[in-house]
């Protein structure tokens, strides 16, 4: 009986197995594969082998672009993951108007990039944006200055987007999973004393491990891909200050028309994808924990 329901569950998973091969397989190949070419639409394509990797990492631009990428990273893990947890908490709880928070929260996840970006633009607006606006009124005229359009605070502005826009997300995933612990395990711990900080420090976090998990490798691969909002707000500018590996590959593959170029960025994006998570997968491995 064990045999046969394994076998029928082989063959049911041969269709899916088939098209994740068909749409992220094969065509993760053919990028790694064009990597090794030169070429160009219209062109015939020429091996280069490395040449394409050795000259990615004598291009300063490059360099500057993955250092940006790093700087997203951080900055997305410190916002999103941090105020997710924190939003999930405070909803946790029995609190008035639980439902319309939620959703105020949540909305900037489900709107475009560039309602997002058109939005913020006007925020960081150097004469009528908001943030200036509060500044003057507050007396510190002096920080007031072209967020945007300064090359020592683009990328930061843009971080702090990026990390808002997925805030909500993160915070839908932490409380679903906290709605998911067993009411028991707070009864019994009330019984040892374990109420308020004690009880979302020694019985709520550990529980929710495996959501951190999640979490942190959802936040850091999804940095390392992050482009159509940097995109929509600076293009990378101003002097390349915010431009990322996405944005960087973007522009040699459809503004300096580098297909082979482009695809060995592509890859190396692949490769730190790969890095990080199965770093992550073994850093915070452990045995699951057994409920009830």
């Amino acid at each position: 009986m064990t045999r046969n329901l394994r076998r029928w569950s082989l063959v049911f998973l041969i269709p899916g197995l088939a098209l994740y091969l068909y749409v992220v397989i094969v065509p993760s190949a053919q990028v790694v594969n064009y990597g090794f070419y030169e070429w160009s639409p219209g062109q015939a394509s020429t091996f280069v082998g490395l040449g394409n990797y050795v000259a990615m990492f004598q291009d300063q631009a490059f360099l500057d672009a993955l250092g940006h990428t790093f700087v997203l990273l951080i900055g997305a893990l410190i916002i999103q993951i941090p105020l997710g947890f924190f939003f999930a908490v405070l909803l946790q709880r029995s609190l008035w108007g639980r439902g319309f928070f939620q959703t105020v929260y949540f909305i900037p996840v489900i709107l475009s990039s560039a309602v997002i970006a058109v939005l913020w633009r006007q925020v960081y607006a150097n004469d009528f944006g908001l943030l200036n606006t509060i500044l003057r009124a507050v007396g510190l005229d002096s920080l007031t200055r072209a967020w945007l359009g300064d090359t020592e605070t683009a990328l930061n502005a843009v971080v702090v987007v990026v990390g808002w826009q997925y805030v909500g997300l993160y915070m839908l995933i932490f409380l679903s999973a906290m709605q998911r612990i067993p009411p028991i395990i707070y009864e019994a711990g009330a019984l040892d004393g374990a109420t308020g900080w004690k009880q979302l420090r020694h019985l709520t976090m550990p529980m929710l491990f495996d959501t951190f998990k999640l979490s942190l490798i959802l936040v850091a691969t999804g940095a390392v891909q992050y482009f159509n909002l940097i995109l929509a707000m600076t293009a990378g500018g101003p002097a390349n200050s915010s431009s990322v590996l996405a944005s960087y590959m973007f522009e040699k593959a459809f503004d300096e028309s580098r297909l082979g170029f482009a695809s060995a960025v592509a890859t190396v994006m692949l490769v730190l994808n790969l890095i990080i998570a199965v770093g992550l997968q073994r850093a915070f491995r452990r045995e699951p924990l057994e409920l009830g």
